[in-house]
């Protein structure tokens, strides 16, 4: 959604801003910022990977075993139906492991945000795993 001068709407920036947010919250395992992000009726859904609620995804968030060292977004893009807003895109991610050995990840994602009073917050979070492709 753009505005008459051809800009993002202020729910779109909003949410686009949420998503950075979470992103950074997960780098830095700062889970009273993601507690403050997503609802409590929160679920976090991926293939075989089951359902895990607020609380289940905070802990896993924080118990993270290796340090993210770059996460970011891609092909991000924002749909809002009135109350409720999905952002989808590419999450890209690179991790340090305690012995040293970096790791890349890509995955795509789908965060449904719904407004409760007068603030958007997260209720549910889709993603899979994207194949790592070796470059030649």
């Amino acid at each position: 959604m753009v505005n008459s001068k051809g800009k993002p709407s202020k729910t779109v920036e909003a949410i686009l801003q949420l998503g950075r947010d979470t992103m950074e919250a997960i780098k830095y395992k700062d889970v009273d910022a993601l507690d403050r992000i997503v609802a409590d009726d929160f679920i976090h859904r991926s293939p075989g990977g089951g359902d895990a609620g607020k609380a289940e995804f905070l802990k896993s968030v924080a118990s993270l075993p290796v340090k993210v060292v770059e996460i970011w977004g891609e092909e991000l893009k924002v749909s809002v139906y009135g109350e409720t807003a999905v952002l989808t895109g590419v999450q890209r991610v690179k991790t340090k492991s305690t012995d040293g050995e970096e790791e890349a990840g890509t995955g795509a994602f789908a965060d449904v945000f719904v407004r409760r009073d007068g603030r958007w917050r997260i209720v549910l979070a889709y993603s899979v795993d994207l194949p790592v492709i070796p470059k030649h």
